[in-house]
């Protein structure tokens, strides 16, 4: 008892130092709006759409993750890495922001070629293509900006900036759904969701005072940028492109097996979830900064361990959650989606883990192991794709979030491994 209130009195310290603390507040409170905002537009969205109809949203909206890591290659990670230490030093990062520009209109390239590949070769309709191409790339910069406000630490203008593309979202369907002659179909729902958010993008010049940010360099300094950002950013983007289309493989799954409204049950269960993400996101946020700057110094190991307990700390208080699942869920969509209560309850753990061992992985990060990361992401879609085979085509909705989680299980165990091989050293 008395080691565990040590813990406790050392992470209390850890986060009051250097307003850890205070811009923690900020930005979950801000996450919080956003998650809520970004819920809401999913709920009113299931409620408009019939079963099959939402069905068929979710199914798109799996594409969304894995076009935006295409058109993101890594970068956010990337750019917190190496200009999070320039800030501390008081350096310019105009080279780093040059070559990371030039990045992303390589990665858009691509983008648009595979988008007229999948015209070409597949049946999707081109309309859905387009929306998803261009959702993709809007929403990169969403988190473009959010790693130069991280790197930055420019947490209270984080806070103000988080809200908005949700915000608008939400104000933009709730206007179409109550002045729209006809019904909105889940095409409408998916422009909506994807290209939205375009409107608020140049807002983040409102946040950012213009001389704080210089993309001007030598040639040679942007090029050497380039190149760098280039290597880490490869596997950066393996990992990220791996741990995706595993997250979101249970859906590929259940849509060739099972009907349409198979998939809403799941995926109705897995948008709750948002949540989540957002803490996870926040949790990273906080950081991810100081563990970079912190890689090559023998405050590392320490600093992890206190952030692994703060994520168990932070699990622990939501395990009450899963308790939750019926009424929540008969209150959002009476008895409609009663199937996803199940499911729900299947996930949960699954999301409360991922608090404990999301420290690990931005350690590798951090570390500049993005190649180990993506052998992980990649073991874990192998093991994720035979669970799915296996369980899938006879557990349905529950079977996919039984084989969600025990495709990370091993990944989850080679980290530790590795981080008490680390320690040992």
């Amino acid at each position: 008892m008395k080691k565990i209130v040590n813990v406790i009195r050392s992470l209390k310290g850890e986060l009051t130092r250097e307003g850890v603390l205070k811009n923690s507040f900020f930005v979950s409170f801000s996450k919080g709006i956003s998650s809520v905002t970004n819920l809401a537009f999913m709920i009113y969205s299931v409620n408009l759409l019939s079963k099959t109809e939402n069905g068929k949203l979710q199914y798109f909206l799996g594409f969304l993750p894995v076009v935006l890591a295409i058109a993101e290659f890594g970068l956010p990670n990337a750019l917190i890495k190496y200009i999070s230490p320039l800030v501390d030093k008081k350096e310019d990062p105009g080279a780093l922001l040059n070559a990371s520009l030039r990045i992303k209109f390589y990665s858009f390239m691509i983008l648009a070629a595979l988008s007229i590949l999948a015209f070409a070769f597949t049946n999707e309709n081109y309309f859905v293509i387009a929306i998803l191409l261009f959702g993709g790339v809007i929403v990169s910069f969403l988190s473009y900006f959010e790693s130069l406000f991280v790197s930055y630490r420019k947490y209270k203008a984080l806070s103000l900036w988080n809200p908005l593309p949700n915000l608008l979202r939400l104000g933009v369907l709730i206007y179409f759904a109550e002045t729209s002659i006809h019904p909105l179909s889940y095409l409408d729902i998916l422009t909506i969701f994807c290209i939205s958010p375009l409107f608020v993008l140049f807002l983040f010049f409102f946040f950012f005072q213009g001389e704080e940010l210089s993309f001007s360099a030598p040639k040679e300094a942007i090029q050497d940028s380039q190149k760098k950002l280039m290597m880490f950013n490869l596997w950066a983007f393996a990992a990220s492109i791996f741990a995706i289309l595993s997250d979101r493989l249970e859906i590929f799954f259940l849509n060739q097996f099972h009907p349409p409204e198979i998939v809403a049950d799941y995926g109705t269960a897995l948008q709750l979830f948002s949540g989540f993400v957002i803490i996870l996101s926040t949790f990273n946020s906080i950081i991810y900064p100081k563990l970079s700057r912190l890689a090559d110094s023998e405050e590392f190991p320490n600093f992890l361990k206190k952030s692994v307990a703060l994520g168990g700390l932070i699990a622990f208080l939501l395990l009450p959650g899963i308790f939750l699942a019926e009424p929540i869920l008969t209150l959002l969509f009476g008895a409609k989606y009663s199937n996803s209560i199940s499911v729900f309850k299947i996930l949960y753990p699954n999301f409360l883990l991922q608090l404990v061992f999301a420290p690990l992985g931005t350690a590798l990060f951090a570390l500049g192991q993005p190649k180990m990361l993506a052998g992980l992401a990649l073991l874990r879609l192998a093991l994720g794709a035979v669970f799915d085979f296996w369980i899938i085509p006879d557990w349905g909705a529950n079977g996919a979030a039984i084989s969600l989680f025990l495709g990370q299980v091993v990944s989850w165990l080679i980290l530790v491994g590795y981080f008490l091989a680390y320690f040992r050293k």
